[in-house]
């Protein structure tokens, strides 16, 4: 690797500057409106022969370094007609260059990218978005797909239920299973990394692909869409340029306040209660020496003498004044400060352009302890030879993330197994000293292990910061190799490569000292009866270790081909194969009595059980050993594409592409069915009836075809799960995930897309509205199987879905001239449905999956989208007991057995669906000079949602609960001011269900954001003072999540975030180029 580095340096340096160099002279120009005398930022000129290119800058003006001689120079730019003049270099003044508008600019330079070529806007009958470079840096965030948001139609970050698993979709969601994400394309080829080694400041475009024209390129693995991303390059011609990029991103301290939780005084009032009831009884005589809270053990030592009364309430009204929460916001959280700098260098010749960029990302996360940093390099070079018919492109894309977790706050404060630290727990007395706090197992039983020599079994939370340091390491790199030439005029040949390598290691290091380690070396200590002690598990550290290797090797060779003649037609057209090899092996071990400085662990039994300390009688085997796992992917791909351009106005595509893979049977790879698309677009502005002088270009399009997608969990073959000791055999075994299915297949999505795009003159309007139809068939779905197979259900292609919606775009230049304000309004809408699906889900599970949110197993309901929000009628409270009350047979009633279990799908609510249907923003940018502003709304609508409440089987059995429980019926009368239950006086956890998933607990997602704003200084270039030798800088101050302006429901929670609404940030950075 340092000799590939090395080499790279030396060719882009050394053979770049030395062996391509010429005399040439410098020639210095600029490009303006020919009617108003405004620079033209971004104009695209190139000089023949030669294929010498540059791009204007903020002032409209270049420099361009050539050999003497006569050039014809050919400038564009979007909206104005091109320009074409002969001129001698050098020339004798500086050159101006006058453009005349054309009234239009949709169709000018604007480029798309596929992954397999880049094609002009006038090309496309599919759906493409396009977001330039300017677009994504306007938002601040060491995350790409944070870039994405709020910026284009018809793709939404997810922020309901399980973000995590399905962060973001495209025009909906295109199948039932887990592989619902976009595919990712970086550079020409998919990537299988991870999204958080992107570093944004090397981005130069995105574009995503929406429908089948646009997508089906990518077959079986585009059917939820495809994001192509296309990295930085050098420019030609253009000398050796610097540029940096820095900022600093403040997010404010989390508040643990905001979560609803039960006071410290009803937390209190409760266990004074319930151990006036006797239920603590048992856990006080229990030879499983259940830990108890302070509040407990304070009232049985009253009651069995050991203190006073007046000391037992002293001390119980102290704890009153108690807060965790205070002492989380003061020890454990601190704000966050997310630092990114990135320099790069660049430039090129007539016959090669390089770059090379470093970047890194500093986080101190939120957490006291926690920290994350990312250090990216890319190097990239292309080289041009025999007047450009041949070229080379090689390119280095590396990326080392790491992460330091040390304190694993409010998470790790744990009272007893999955029982969260009671609210008064005080983590420090008032000088700051850290206290301990009742955790794990009873007083007396720790007691006794001091007494019996054991290691200290106490808690002290704040001791625990950096005793169980928690490390990441994630090693990505690519390196890409690719090579071009023109066989004949219109006819080029290319061959692509790339490998890629992921190691990622995740490590947590118990030390010796740690609770962690402490505890789990006594549970296991055997003590005989003459007090002597054996350590199954050894004193020390425990490590946890896990490594996961990746790698995959992806070849393509395409043949592209160009022609136009007699003036009327123009055809492109290309074609080619493609392979990829993905390996993977992940290994996790747990290593006992680990020494650090020594590098030494001991070996441990994990076969023989052992008597717990705790609870003699309960014998376990010691926790860990060693998990393999490994797997192989292979696919191979044909595909083709080609578009017929007539008299500029008529334009036809196809697309297709046929995909095999080891997942399928040789069957099934067989008979596979191309994945293939085409579409028509009509230029109507273009026809000589045409003579609106209002809107100029006016044009339609029309797709129609068919994308993939491809359970990668699935095989046809039997699959198994291999396991290593059966509880009652002592044997390994094995579970059978899914029987062999040989007519496995790839998913289709058929869709369909109409498009209409047109600009009024001088592009003061511009607008692209769309509607599309998405058809899921042969949806890998569950259906009921023989029962006899020992196998219950059956995954195969067995379910379809329906997606109709439509995506509208809306830009306008409202004022132009030195003062400028510009907008931009999105609008997306859609309807999902399941059509077929074989096995119907039971009510319970649709009412405690919308309880849940979208996590876990799917429950599709035919007719209903995929994630939809059901509920039981609510009938109010009893207005003598506060009890909650359903309907029965229409019938007020408090039979919640009935209530609950009876339910059917005739007799639940369904209130819609949990995730936007409707949704956009609205952004605004006003200039003035060197100075502008930019705000941006967000807004989603057509959704709906589940608040939490109080459950009472929870507070009934001392874990407390929602902040809801102060808002209960006490009395008759409180039903008109509260629609809160009465707690009952014993468990009920029907009822409690009932409450829960009814309708009353049910509200509207409906809101308004403003997301965020923008105001930027772009300094005019000077050669003096401290502006000298900067061609550019750019200061800006970014804010962030600012809050919700309107909102449908009348809780105070965020419909997409809940309580835990998303944190205000405040960024400063600049930019500069030299």
């Amino acid at each position: 690797m340092r000799n590939f580095l090395f080499v790279y340096l030396l060719f882009s340096f050394g053979l770049g500057h030395g062996l391509f160099a010429q005399a040439n002279v410098k020639q210095q120009g600029q490009v303006i409106d020919a009617e108003s005398g405004s620079p033209l930022a971004g104009a695209l000129i190139s000089f023949s022969p030669g294929n010498y290119r540059v791009i204007a800058d903020e002032e409209g003006e270049f420099t361009v370094e050539l050999p003497e001689g006569t050039y014809e120079i050919e400038v564009q730019f979007l909206g104005y007609e091109s320009n074409t003049t002969s001129v001698g270099i050098p020339a004798s003044a500086k050159l101006i260059i006058n453009l005349e508008s054309s009234g239009i600019g949709l169709d000018e330079v604007q480029v798309l990218a596929t992954g397999y070529q880049q094609i002009p806007k006038s090309r496309a009958t599919g759906s493409f978005v396009n977001l330039d470079e300017e677009l994504i840096d306007r938002r601040v965030s060491t995350n790409i797909i944070d870039r994405l948001e709020d910026v284009t139609s018809g793709l939404i970050i997810n922020r309901t239920g399980d973000v995590g698993r399905d962060p973001l979709s495209i025009r909906g969601r295109s199948t039932l299973g887990r592989f619902s994400q976009p595919l990712i394309v970086i550079d020409n080829f998919p990537f299988d990394g991870r999204l958080e080694d992107i570093n944004p400041n090397d981005v130069s475009s995105i574009t995503v692909l929406r429908d089948a024209a646009a997508a089906s390129i990518w077959g079986a693995r585009a059917g939820n869409g495809v994001i192509v991303i296309t990295t930085k390059s050098g420019v030609s011609n253009r000398p050796f340029q610097v540029s940096i990029t820095g900022n600093a991103n403040w997010i404010e301290k989390p508040d643990p306040f905001l979560a609803p939780a039960m006071s410290v005084n009803d937390f209190i009032d409760v266990e004074q209660q319930l151990f006036a009831s006797g239920f603590y009884d048992f856990s006080l005589t229990s030879i499983t020496n259940p830990v108890l809270t302070p509040v407990i053990e304070t009232l049985a030592a009253q009651r069995s003498g050991h203190i006073t009364d007046s000391d037992a309430t002293d001390l119980i009204e102290g704890y009153r004044n108690n807060d965790l929460r205070r002492d989380l916001d003061r020890y454990l959280f601190r704000p966050q400060l997310n630092q990114q700098y990135n320099v790069a260098m660049s430039g090129g010749s007539k016959t090669h352009t390089y770059r090379i960029a470093l970047g890194y990302d500093g986080l101190q996360l939120p957490v006291v302890g926690n920290s994350q940093d990312r250090f990216t390099l890319q190097l990239k070079h292309d080289l041009r030879l025999l007047d450009g018919k041949l070229g080379f492109q090689g390119a280095f894309y590396g990326t080392l993330n790491q992460s330091l977790d040390q304190n694993a706050g409010p998470d790790d404060l744990f009272f007893s197994s999955g029982l969260q630290m009671y609210p008064y727990a005080q983590l420090a007395d008032e000088f700051g000293n850290p206290l301990p706090v009742n955790r794990g197992y009873s007083g007396g039983l720790k007691a006794k292990a001091k007494e019996e020599g054991l290691l200290d079994w106490s808690y002290y939370p704040l001791n625990e910061l950096g005793r169980s340091p928690s490390m990441m390491s994630n090693n990505d790199w690519r390196i890409n190799l690719g090579s071009d030439y023109e066989l004949i005029s219109g006819l080029r040949i290319q061959m692509l490569y790339q490998f890629w390598k992921n190691s990622s290691v995740n490590q947590t290091q118990y030390g010796s000292d740690s609770y962690f380690t402490r505890e789990l070396v006594n549970l296991y200590t055997q003590v005989d009866d003459n007090g002597n002690k054996s350590y199954p598990i050894p004193e020390g550290g425990i490590l946890d270790r896990s490594n996961r290797l990746s790698s995959s090797h992806s070849g393509r060779f395409q043949l592209n081909y160009e022609k136009s003649w007699s003036e009327k037609f123009e055809l492109n057209a290309l074609g080619g194969v493609e392979v990829k090899a993905l390996d993977w092996e992940s290994v996790s071990r747990r290593l006992y009595g680990y020494d650090e400085e020594r590098a030494t662990t001991v070996p441990v039994d994990h076969v023989n059980r052992y008597p717990q300390y705790y609870l003699p009688a309960l014998t376990n085997t010691v926790p860990g050993g060693e998990s393999i796992s490994a797997g192989a992917d292979r696919f191979y791909s044909i595909f083709g594409n080609a578009s017929l351009k007539y008299k500029n106005r008529y334009l036809v595509t196809i697309s297709a592409r046929k995909d095999a893979s080891n997942l399928f049977g040789v069957a099934a790879n067989q008979r596979a069915v191309p994945l293939w698309s085409s579409g028509i677009g009509w230029t109507i502005s273009e026809e000589d009836f045409y003579g609106s002088g209002a809107i100029p270009y006016l044009k339609l399009r029309a797709s129609y075809g068919y994308n993939g997608n491809v359970d990668r969990s699935l095989t046809a073959f039997t699959t198994a799960r291999l396991l290593p000791q059966s509880s009652l055999t002592q044997l390994p075994y094995a579970n059978i995930l899914n029987p062999p299915n040989k007519d496995l297949r790839w998913e289709r999505i058929k869709i369909v897309n109409l498009g209409i795009d047109l600009e009024s003159r001088n592009s003061r309007i511009s607008s692209t509205l769309e509607f599309y139809s998405k058809q899921g068939l042969d949806l890998i779905g569950q259906t009921p199987f023989a029962p006899s197979s020992g196998v219950q259900t059956f995954t195969g292609n067995t379910a379809s879905t329906l997606t109709k919606g439509f995506d509208l775009e809306i830009n306008t230049k409202n004022i132009q001239g030195i003062f400028s304000w510009n907008s931009t309004f999105l609008l997306s809408g859609l309807k999902e449905e399941v059509t077929s699906f074989e096995i119907e889900p039971a009510v319970s599970s649709l009412l405690n999956y919308s309880l849940a949110g979208l996590g876990g197993t799917y429950f599709p309901l035919v007719g209903k989208p995929l994630f939809g929000v059901y509920s039981l009628p609510w009938e109010g409270l009893n207005p003598d007991t506060g009890a909650p009350l359903g309907n029965l047979d229409g019938e007020k009633s408090e039979d919640y057995a009935s209530l609950v279990n009876g339910a059917s799908l005739e007799s639940i609510l369904y209130h819609g669906p949990a995730r936007p249907t409707t949704f956009g923003a609205f952004r605004n940018t006003i200039s003035y000079k060197g100075f502008s502003l930019s705000a941006n709304l967000s807004y989603r609508f057509g959704y709906y949602f589940r608040r939490a409440s109080v459950n009472y089987v929870s507070i009934l059995e001392g874990r407390g609960g929602h902040s809801d429980f102060s808002l209960r019926w006490q009395n008759p009368g409180d039903e008109l001011l509260t629609q809160v239950p009465s707690m009952p006086a014993f468990r009920n956890p029907l009822r409690d269900t009932f409450y829960r998933v009814s309708s009353e607990l049910v509200e509207k997602g409906d809101h308004i954001r403003l997301q965020d704003i923008r105001i930027g200084y772009l300094a005019q270039k000077s050669t003096k003072g401290l502006m000298a030798g900067i061609s550019r800088a750019e200061f800006y101050l970014y804010v962030n999540n600012l809050g919700l302006l309107w909102s449908a429901s009348d809780s105070r929670l965020d419909p997409d975030f809940g309580w835990a609404t998303p944190r205000r940030s405040l960024a400063l950075g600049l930019h500069l180029e030299f």
